[in-house]
């Protein structure tokens, strides 16, 4: 018998728009991984493209879901 626990952080970041845009996913292990990969992203040279999503927006390719946002 198992009684197994997965969590794993997803990073995902939309480039471009709705329609038309790709979704980039990583995914990792811990917390503090998946926010050194946020802040990576905010600190690219594309990062005046993203953008903080309103609350009940769910993440791209999701249909709900929590999801931390970075801001």
């Amino acid at each position: 018998m198992w009684l197994v626990r997965e969590t794993r952080w997803t990073v995902m970041a939309r480039a471009g728009d709705t329609e038309t845009g790709k979704v980039l996913r990583w995914e990792f292990d811990s917390e503090p991984h998946a926010l050194e990969m946020v802040d990576r992203l905010l600190r690219a040279d594309t990062a005046g493209q993203w953008r903080e999503q309103d609350r009940g927006t769910p993440p791209p390719g999701t249909g709900a879901g929590k999801a931390r946002r970075a801001t």
